[in-house]
C-alpha cells in the first residue's frame, strides 16, 4: 500500500505446459489476499477490487483478454494509485460511482500480452523444459510458504520508506518503463 505504482506481473509462454499455472499457484501462497481466476469480466474486476483489494491472479488470459478492450482498460488503470479508478453508474438509481482498480495483479497467458498491458508489466518469460532436462516434480498441494509470506509482509511493514522511495534506475529506462 505504500508504493505509488503497481506494475502488473505478466507470466508469458510461447506454448502451453511451460509452468504458468504452477507459478501462479506458488504466487497465490505468497501474496496478500490472493484471488485466483481463470476468467473474469470487466464489471467483476472493479467490483472485486473495490470490495476486497485482493491480489488478482488471472490465469488463461490469452483465452479471453485480447478482444476485450474494456477489461484491458480497467487492468491498465490500476498501474498508479493516483489514476487507479473507473467510474460507472451503479444501483437501481444509476448514480455515478468511482471504483478503485488499485491492487496487485498477475496475468498468465500464452503469447505476448497486448501492448498497453505489456507496457505496464514486469514480464516473466516461461519456456518448456528441454528434452533431457530434468526437474523434480513440484507438488503444489504440499507447499508451505507461510513463513516466506510472513517475512515479506514484515519487511514491507518495517520499510515503508523504501517502498515510497525511487530506486536507482538505469538510464535506458524512462517513463513507465522506470515505473
Amino acid at each position: 500500500d505504500d508504493a505509488p505504482v503497481s506494475p502488473l506481473l505478466t507470466i508469458s509462454s510461447p506454448v502451453k505446459r511451460c509452468g504458468k499455472t504452477t507459478l501462479m499457484t506458488i504466487l497465490a501462497e505468497l501474496v496478500p489476499r490472493p484471488l485466483p481466476a481463470s476468467n473474469v469480466s470487466a464489471a467483476a474486476v472493479f467490483r472485486i477490487v473495490e470490495a476486497w483489494c485482493p491480489t488478482l491472479l488471472v490465469d488463461e488470459a490469452d483465452a479471453f483478454l485480447r478482444d476485450r478492450e474494456e477489461l484491458r482498460g480497467i487492468l491498465n488503470s490500476g498501474h498508479t494509485r493516483a489514476m487507479g479508478f473507473v467510474v460507472r453508474c451503479d444501483g437501481d438509481d444509476h448514480e455515478p460511482r468511482r471504483f478503485s482498480t488499485w491492487c496487485g495483479k498477475v496475468l498468465a497467458l500464452i503469447g505476448q500480452p497486448p501492448d498497453t498491458l505489456a507496457d505496464r508489466s514486469v514480464v516473466i518469460p516461461m519456456r518448456r523444459r528441454a528434452p533431457g532436462e530434468h526437474t523434480d516434480r513440484l507438488r503444489t498441494d504440499r507447499l508451505d510458504l507461510m513463513h516466506l509470506k510472513q517475512m515479506a509482509a514484515r519487511w514491507a511493514l518495517d520499510h515503508p520508506d523504501v517502498l515510497r522511495d525511487d530506486p536507482a534506475m538505469p538510464e535506458s529506462l524512462n517513463d513507465r518503463a522506470a515505473d
